[in-house]
């Protein structure tokens, strides 16, 4: 890269069973703000803060393994026990093994997990 060219941001680019469906979960449960979806339902995008997440609607079976088994995102949170607190009400509506409460990583993060609707794993960490 040239000395003046800098990488600003990253966004995770995640396939989904459902855009709808999934910004849905996005917005009512985690409290993301809905950033977009297209007409046709193919892409959405929701973001908290200045974090984005891009949802892209996939019908192949072996993507949607790989966003089930393979694919977590890292959001970095400031107050992640008061963001936890705000959302366990509706967390606590989620499928038992989606959501993990705070604790402590021994690598100096405290986390709370949330797997999403096609289990994207959610990591909400903040330095200890």
């Amino acid at each position: 890269m040239a000395e003046d060219s800098v990488i600003e941001d990253a966004m995770a680019i995640v396939p989904v069973s459902d855009v709808a469906a999934t910004v849905a979960f996005y917005t009512e449960i985690l409290g993301f703000d809905r950033r977009m979806v297209s007409e046709d339902g193919s892409f959405g995008m929701v973001g908290h803060g200045g974090g984005s997440i891009q949802l892209v609607r996939a019908a192949d079976p072996g993507a949607l393994r790989a966003t089930a088994n393979n694919i977590s995102i890292y959001l970095p949170v400031r107050g992640v026990d008061a963001l936890y607190e705000r959302l366990k009400p509706k967390l606590d509506g989620l499928p038992a093994g989606r959501v993990r409460p705070p604790f402590d990583q021994t690598y100096g993060m405290r986390e709370f997990h949330v797997k999403d609707p096609d289990g994207c794993l959610l990591f909400f960490g903040e330095s200890l």
